[in-house]
C-alpha cells in the first residue's frame, strides 16, 4: 500500500523529474542521427557556426587531444543569397545544383585514425538556420536534413539528420 506524499515532497518530486528530463535537451553536445549513424559514430561535443567569404559551415566537433575531430561538416554556399547585412532566417536547399554542376551544400568528415570520407553527391539537403549573425560567440539555432543519392558507395541512399545550437567562430 503506498502512502500519499506531502504536498511538499510531491512538487520537489516533480521539480527534480523536470530538470532531469530538461538535462538531456542540453544545447551542447549530442548525437545526430539517421540511417548512416550504424557505419560511424555521430555523436558531437558541441557545434560551431563557421562563416567565410560566401559560405556558411555547421561543424559537429568533440575534442581529439589538442586539436578537434570534425563528427560532421554541413556546409553551404551561401554567397548569392544574402543581401548585404541579412542576418535573418534562411534555408538553404543543399541539394540544388549551381552553374558548372557543383551542388550548393556539401558532407564532410574529419577524424584522426579514419580515412577520408568523400560523401556522395546529395540527393535531397536542407539546411535552416534562425538567423545569419557572423558576431563572433553569438548563437545559431537550425536544423539540417541530408539524403545521398542512390549507387554503389556505402552512404548512397542514406540519411543523416539533426538540429543543433551553435556558437560562431571567429
Amino acid at each position: 500500500m503506498s502512502l500519499p506524499l506531502p504536498r511538499a515532497a510531491a512538487r520537489a518530486l516533480l521539480l527534480g523529474a523536470a530538470l532531469l528530463a530538461s538535462s538531456g535537451c542540453s544545447p551542447e553536445g549530442g548525437e545526430l542521427e539517421g540511417s548512416a549513424a550504424p557505419l560511424m559514430d555521430l555523436r558531437y561535443q558541441r557545434a560551431e557556426a563557421q562563416w567565410s567569404p560566401g559560405e556558411l559551415a555547421i561543424n559537429f566537433v568533440t575534442p581529439q587531444g589538442s586539436g578537434v575531430n570534425t563528427v560532421l561538416k554541413v556546409s553551404a554556399f551561401v554567397g548569392d543569397m544574402l543581401p548585404e547585412g541579412y542576418d535573418g532566417p534562411l534555408e538553404i536547399n543543399l541539394a540544388e545544383q549551381l552553374e558548372g554542376g557543383v551542388q550548393r551544400g556539401a558532407i564532410g568528415r574529419s577524424v584522426l585514425d579514419e580515412p577520408v570520407r568523400t560523401f556522395p553527391q546529395l540527393e535531397v539537403g536542407t539546411l535552416k538556420v534562425d538567423s545569419t549573425s557572423v558576431v563572433a560567440s553569438s548563437r545559431i539555432t537550425g536544423e539540417f536534413h541530408v539524403t545521398f543519392v542512390n549507387g554503389t558507395d556505402v552512404f548512397s541512399g542514406r540519411t543523416i539528420f539533426g538540429s543543433f545550437e551553435a556558437t560562431v567562430q571567429q
